[in-house]
């Protein structure tokens, strides 16, 4: 099944040559050196200077923020690299399907509501940037539940290379091992998040292996999750 970047790259090969969308996007066009149509916008910012292609972003986040579903979609897609770096980056977030739509969508989010009377430049790093901090958070974060001895309950996640004392997937292991101890979640359930939220496994597949339909491991990860947010909360 084709994620949402395949999804976004197939629209974009049809749109990319639309005459009526250039039309649409003239002002654009002019500012990336009289483009003559969404592909030429493309291949401007691509290679021009850094002050050259921000003035070209500029131009589409200032429609996109009155409104134009167009010219936002043309940023998404001219943001689509450094989109694509944030779903891997927080892998944390789901498998793959999870942490493509969860990026496409933060990234999309401050594109519509971007602060141009603080932020009149540097769109593309300023976009990306308020994106990744809306995907932190959305990283469930350690709650102080009472403990024994956690490692009983849940098998210890294999640490990344980069991990540091406060990174997302050492503060959700230590969550997930301390709801077990508490009695918040069961051990599957902490497992089933862990698999799917720290080491990147798809839910289909987790449900495949088990017997199990995806909608039902969907279904008993979300009550799982919201009973840590609900301890997260009483805490």
């Amino acid at each position: 099944m084709a994620d949402v970047f395949d999804m976004l790259e197939h629209e974009w090969a049809r749109l990319r040559e639309d005459r009526a969308a250039s039309r649409r996007l003239r002002d654009v066009c002019a500012a990336a050196g009289g483009a003559r149509s969404l592909a030429g916008v493309e291949r401007y910012v691509r290679t021009a200077g850094p002050e050259d292609a921000d003035r070209v972003l500029l131009a589409l986040v200032r429609r996109a923020v009155a409104g134009d579903d167009l010219a936002a979609r043309v940023l998404l897609q001219l943001l689509l690299p450094g989109t694509r770096a944030l779903a891997r980056r927080w892998w944390a977030l789901g498998d793959a399907d999870e942490r493509a739509a969860a990026a496409v969508a933060a990234v999309y989010h401050r594109i519509r509501r971007y602060p141009l009377a603080r932020r009149p430049g540097r769109v593309a790093a300023n976009v990306l940037l308020d994106a990744a901090t809306e995907l932190r958070r959305a990283v469930p974060k350690v709650v102080a539940l009472p403990s024994a001895d956690p490692a009983a309950h849940l098998r210890p996640v294999a640490a990344r290379p980069d991990d540091r004392p406060d990174h997302p997937a050492l503060e959700l292991t230590e969550l997930l091992r301390e709801a077990v101890a508490a009695g918040v979640v069961g051990r599957e359930d902490a497992e089933l998040i862990a698999r799917s939220r720290i080491g990147g496994q798809r839910v289909a597949d987790i449900a495949a292996r088990r017997g199990l339909r995806p909608r039902t491991l969907w279904a008993r990860r979300q009550r799982a999750e919201s009973a840590l947010a609900t301890a997260l909360a009483a805490s």
